[in-house]
């Protein structure tokens, strides 16, 4: 070390700095709290605006618990939904930990999805199911990956902003799924791409509802996911970036082999998404997909649950209830879906008032 140069800060007090973050982001009782508070007031604005629109607020109450969780089938659906937004708030939490935005789970997914339904159309047909799906689950992985290295890359090459440049790439996911629906396969029928092979599909698990093995797959991403930001190098080197990009660097660490890394871990999951909406759940890209704002949806799943990823598991559990439990109230209140998504937007804005959804540095909090 030459005269006059900064002394390097010493690796253990950069672990002991690492892991008073990440107990500041765990999930605490004060956190459950506020996350009830902030259902309790979503509660009461939605009743408030159920009485100006002339519905009855305990029909529309008993209407999205009863979609949600009334019985095994529509269990099935919130826990179908569930896995969605697990392999999408897995996409943006990974790299929110390194504090790059991923805004582009939503066209990760897509072109997941996509290349789910080409390649699933293309198969050799005497592939046994299981292997058949585990070669489209790794393919929609690997495409999301990649689908996700284009902003890493940019970020980590020429600093390009990460949100215009993910968010970008969704657009042009988007167009390439629609360009599938209406020009490449579609179906003919209905307006949807044609549905993969019978032996693509992912098998059932639970008898009566609809659940399949994508959830299992989204429980074990989630797993796979904390174990690699808690017990491996990569996941330290990340969380150490996140802290303090300058200090990681002086420490040795490659500041934009982190943000490439991320972003194709962040694509990898949301691109899985993207596989279990097709082989676990619908069986076909559908023109309304986009409207359903899974990878959107991940952001908010994944910062309520502090960026932990065992935590995106009941965080996504919660958003799936809201998201499937609203779209019963059309049958039992007559009124639009629009209202559903209004109590789902209302909650995410709820929880940005009580400070559930925020980004918390230690340099920040010290000021």
């Amino acid at each position: 070390m030459t005269a006059g140069s900064p002394a390097l800060p010493p690796r253990h007090g950069l672990e002991e700095r690492l892991r008073s973050l990440t107990l500041a982001r765990g999930i605490t009782v004060w956190s459950l709290l506020r996350v009830i508070a902030a259902l309790a007031a979503t509660l009461i604005i939605f009743a408030i605006l159920l009485q100006l629109l002339g519905s009855d607020f305990g029909t529309a109450f008993n209407a999205v618990i009863d979609s949600a969780f009334g019985n095994s089938f529509n269990i099935g659906q919130t826990l179908m939904t569930a896995s969605l937004l697990i392999a999408t708030g897995l996409a943006a939490a990974i790299p929110f930990r390194a504090q790059l935005w991923n805004v582009g789970g939503e066209g990760q997914m897509w072109f997941g999805a996509f290349c789910t339904i080409g390649i699933a159309l293309n198969l050799p047909k005497g592939l046994a199911p299981g292997l058949s799906v585990a070669i489209l689950v790794i393919a929609s992985m690997v495409a999301g990956a990649v689908w996700g290295l284009v902003p890493g890359i940019l970020k980590a090459t020429i600093n390009a902003n990460e949100v215009i440049t993910s968010l970008m790439m969704t657009f042009i996911a988007i167009e390439l799924g629609n360009w599938a629906i209406d020009g490449i396969w579609p179906q003919g029928a209905s307006n949807e791409t044609m549905s993969v092979p019978a032996n693509t599909l992912m098998p059932n698990i639970w008898s009566g509802t609809l659940v399949t093995w994508g959830l299992p797959l989204a429980l074990i991403a989630a797993i796979v996911a904390w174990a690699v930001m808690s017990r491996t190098k990569l996941g330290f080197e990340i969380r150490a970036v996140g802290l303090n990009p300058q200090t990681a660097r002086m420490n040795g660490m490659s500041v934009g082999k982190v943000a490439i890394v991320t972003f194709a871990l962040g694509g990898a999951f949301a691109g899985l998404a993207g596989s279990i909406f097709i082989l676990g759940i619908n069986g076909a890209l559908p023109a309304g997909f986009p409207l359903n704002n899974f990878g959107y949806l991940g952001i908010a799943v994944a910062l309520v649950a502090r960026l932990s990823p065992l935590w995106i598991i009941p965080s996504a559990v919660l958003f799936a209830g809201l998201r499937v439990g609203s779209d019963g109230l059309q049958a039992s209140t007559g009124l639009s879906t629009t209202v559903g998504q209004i109590l789902v937007a209302l909650f995410v804005i709820l929880l940005l008032a009580f400070r559930l959804i925020r980004f918390s540095y230690p340099e920040v909090a010290s000021r």
